[in-house]
């Protein structure tokens, strides 16, 4: 059996790179990436609405698009994004049957939980003044791989490339028609963070140092039927904790 191939510090870097200047997009535009404005339809699977419900209670009116945001303290900044990311990382894994067999072929929960997590540290950076994606990578190394990088001197991507693929439609994707279930602006969240978490599988023997939740949503995410809700309370753990550690390295 052929060994597996060694995951250099090159690649490291250039994959972070990439993920770094596409969620710089996300970051700029959330309302064009992760919007979350509709209401989710009554067709709707259970977890869909159950997470419409808390972004209607937890985002409030200031979002970063609103003239007030820069006067909210630097906490509620970071909390409120912490929260969309967590209902947008909960609404990719809502449907049931969203990976299909896509699941079979690459280490989808541990690249989302990363992606997700990654989301994180990039926004809480980017509320403390760090808005560079190339100091973001230095950041996301230490935070989801615990890995000591320095921020690339040439960049591998360009913007360009990176907004060219979070609008490509030709990678592989969860079905489409399950998506619709989700309703447009839940299904616009939930594509983004599966194109932002396609750059990270390359790195999927690092993936599970990621940030994760409790012992008690990880067990829980294991249980059949109930496993989803699990899985996605593990992950928003993991985001809140890799906020926290970004906070701290800033510090």
């Amino acid at each position: 059996m052929a060994k597996p191939q060694e995951i250099t510090e090159e690649d490291v870097v250039t994959a972070l790179d990439l993920y770094a200047r596409m969620v710089g997009h996300v970051l700029a535009d959330p309302q064009r990436w992760l919007g979350l404005d509709d209401e989710p339809p009554p067709s709707a699977p259970f977890p869909a609405k159950v997470l419409d419900a808390l972004r209607d209670r937890a985002l409030g009116d200031t979002t970063p698009a609103s003239p007030a945001w820069t006067d909210q303290p630097l906490q509620r900044r970071v909390d409120w994004w912490v929260t969309r990311i967590g209902v947008s990382a909960g609404l990719a894994a809502a449907a049931p049957r969203l990976a299909g067999a896509l699941a079979d072929r690459i280490p989808l929960q541990p690249a989302l939980g990363a992606c997700a997590a990654g989301l994180a540290v990039c926004a809480t950076a980017r509320e403390h003044g760090l808005t560079d994606p190339d100091d973001w990578v230095p950041l996301l190394a230490r935070v989801l791989f615990d890995r000591g990088l320095a921020a690339p001197v040439t960049s591998p991507a360009d913007d360009a490339e990176a907004e060219r693929r979070l609008a490509d439609e030709s990678g592989e994707e969860p079905d489409r028609r399950v998506l619709a279930t989700l309703g447009r602006g839940a299904a616009r969240a939930a594509l983004t963070l599966w194109r932002l978490a396609s750059t990270l599988w390359q790195l999927s023997d690092l993936l599970d140092e990621r940030p994760r939740g409790g012992f008690f949503s990880r067990a829980l995410g294991k249980v059949p039927v109930i496993g989803v809700a699990g899985g996605w309370l593990d992950e928003r753990g993991g985001i809140r904790k890799a906020a926290q550690q970004t906070a701290a390295l800033l510090s």
